[in-house]
């Protein structure tokens, strides 16, 4: 055990993941604006399969924190949220969903064709040619890697703003191996089933700009009748703290939520 970085002082409550899977290092920025007024742990996600995540998150909440916590999950860590607060419900006391992928495959098909039409004719080559290679198995330089990446930046986003000098590691072995568990996953409606298992309160935010449709994960909390509140924010994409017009709106309804909970 050692994935993790601390922001803030003990007792250390707060525990974010990124997403990806595979984007180490993601929520450095969340984390860090968290720890100004929470004990924070951000889990880097190196381990390769889902159960060994669930089991490296359990050792970390036991070891360094004070149960139950408040887990905020982006994106792919939206979806290990989920997994994990259902296998342990004792140890979590609220959850964040932020900018989470759909929970029912049925809501994914809208976001490729979201993503390619904000592209130009050179983006979309671009964006082609890593797919391919991906659906190959075969290695990506890494030049092309952060090109690709800095494209999904650009499509995810409303009014992007950059990463402040943050950094993220992404580690496109681990995004194979996760994604190809976690789409299997949900198409066998697991993720589903584990989010039919949470009982404590649900919080979401997210973009209404986002290629991730919010109705792929409002539709199925409500229809289980689940203790959730929303807030979708106006002119913002994928990652609301990189958001030009919803940034501020952002960080205040995450405190907000985190504080109230």
């Amino acid at each position: 055990m050692g994935n993790f970085r601390t922001y803030g002082i003990k007792p250390y409550n707060i525990l974010t993941l990124h997403g990806g899977p595979g984007a180490i290092g993601e929520l450095k920025d969340v984390s860090e604006k968290l720890g100004t007024e929470f004990g924070v742990i951000e889990y880097l996600q190196k381990q390769p399969s889902i159960k060994e995540l669930k089991v490296e998150i359990k050792e970390i909440i036991d070891n360094k924190m004070k149960p139950p916590v408040k887990i905020v999950g982006f994106s792919w860590g939206a979806w290990l949220t989920i997994f994990f607060t259902a296998d342990y419900p004792e140890l979590v006391k609220s959850i964040i969903l932020i900018s989470s992928g759909p929970f029912d495959a049925k809501y994914s098909h809208s976001i490729h064709q979201n993503r390619i039409k904000r592209m130009s004719p050179k983006e979309k080559d671009l964006f082609y040619k890593v797919q391919d290679k991906f659906k190959e198995g075969k290695n990506v330089r890494i030049k092309l890697l952060n090109q690709f990446v800095e494209l999904m930046h650009k499509v995810d986003a409303y009014n992007f703003i950059g990463n402040n000098g943050s950094s993220t590691n992404f580690q496109i072995n681990l995004y194979k191996k996760i994604w190809a568990e976690a789409a299997m996953l949900r198409k066998e409606n697991f993720l589903l089933k584990s989010l039919e298992k949470i009982e404590c309160p649900i919080k979401i935010i997210h973009g209404d700009y986002d290629p991730h449709p919010y109705q792929g994960v409002i539709d199925p909390i409500e229809k289980l009748k689940k203790d959730y509140k929303v807030t979708l924010l106006k002119k913002c994409g994928h990652t609301p703290w990189r958001e030009k017009y919803a940034k501020e709106e952002f960080y205040n309804t995450l405190f907000d939520y985190l504080k109230n909970n």
